[in-house]
């Protein structure tokens, strides 16, 4: 039989028009009992938290900030005094932007083996300070936000298809570090994140490779252009891309010789949702209703190192994109 990880709920935090604490792990944890109180699940039915974020509250290294967003929420904290007594596992995995899309893959192959039932991705951000305002800025351009997403499985092709990875060569092109020499006793409240000046030019030349690259292996070739590069279809496709600049979706529909409205532009949110992006763009389509007349959405994350990730995304058939 034919399976495919797809998305029971997504969920965003903090909420539109709310205020904020500033602390990546209350937002982690806002969205995913947001993502439950949507399923209309309880946090016992949650088997794995997979938790993508990069910046952290003060900079925490150690314990794992999954499990403390495990706690937050409140999933299966005493699997003993549970009536089936499930045990529920939590990890980080951090790969910048294209987190959320090796969340999937690793969600993939524990649902499809039984190892899960459902899975937990959570993606949040923020300037280690927990201030607000020092998020969104040319010192640190990331939004202090955070999103969840709930994967199952279902019995058909729907959902996800294969996550498609790409590199380019040369520097990182963004960097976050912290200069421990420099900062001090402030290291708790301190970050670094320098971009290269033409960072945002290598990304999207990736994301347009990419796009070519996941279409020609999901649908095949469509004959070549001029410059030898095979014609793709993207009929019935929306784009939901990470956000390293306010115009790169638009951007990146105008290079692939698309409307500017084929690519979701993410509003709301200050600064690069960075880990978050794929969930903020995902939610804003089924709030506003632009899942309609598309068949599939392509996810695509570019990221540093230069890397990407993509991976098409076929709608289940229940007027708002998801599987309940």
């Amino acid at each position: 039989m034919t399976m495919a990880t797809v998305i029971t709920s997504a969920a965003l935090a903090p909420a539109h028009g709310s205020g904020s604490s500033g602390s990546s792990i209350g937002h982690a944890a806002a969205a995913g009992r947001a993502c439950l109180e949507q399923a209309g699940l309880s946090a016992a039915d949650v088997d794995v938290l997979i938790n993508v974020g990069v910046y952290r509250d003060s900079n925490i290294v150690e314990p794992s900030v999954a499990a403390l967003i495990q706690k937050s929420i409140g999933i299966n904290l005493d699997y003993l005094r549970s009536p089936d007594r499930r045990a529920a596992f939590s990890f980080d995995l951090m790969n910048g932007a294209c987190g959320v899309l090796n969340a999937v893959q690793a969600a993939g192959a524990l649902l499809s083996t039984g190892g899960a039932r459902r899975v937990m991705v959570v993606c949040a951000d923020t300037h280690p300070s927990t201030d607000p305002s020092r998020a969104g800025t040319t010192a640190f351009p990331y939004a202090s936000t955070g999103a969840a997403l709930l994967l199952e499985h279902t019995g058909d092709a729907l959902g996800f298809g294969r996550v498609h990875h790409r590199s380019l060569p040369g520097g990182h092109g963004v960097n976050g570090y912290l200069p421990l020499p420099d900062v001090g006793a402030d290291g708790r409240n301190s970050i670094v994140v320098d971009r290269d000046d033409d960072v945002l030019d290598r990304m999207l030349a990736l994301a347009v490779d990419s796009v070519h690259t996941v279409l020609n292996a999901e649908d095949g070739a469509h004959g070549t252009d001029d410059a030898g590069r095979a014609h793709v279809a993207l009929d019935r496709t929306l784009l939901v891309t990470s956000q390293p600049s306010p115009a790169f979706a638009a951007r990146l529909a105008k290079r692939l010789g698309l409307a500017s409205d084929a690519a979701v532009t993410v509003e709301g949110v200050h600064g690069d949702p960075h880990t978050s992006a794929l969930v903020h763009g995902y939610r804003q389509a089924l709030d506003t209703g632009r899942l309609a007349g598309h068949d599939r959405v392509l996810f695509l994350t570019v990221g540093a190192g230069l890397t990407s990730a993509a991976s098409l995304y076929r709608l289940p058939d229940t007027g708002d994109g998801t599987a309940r």
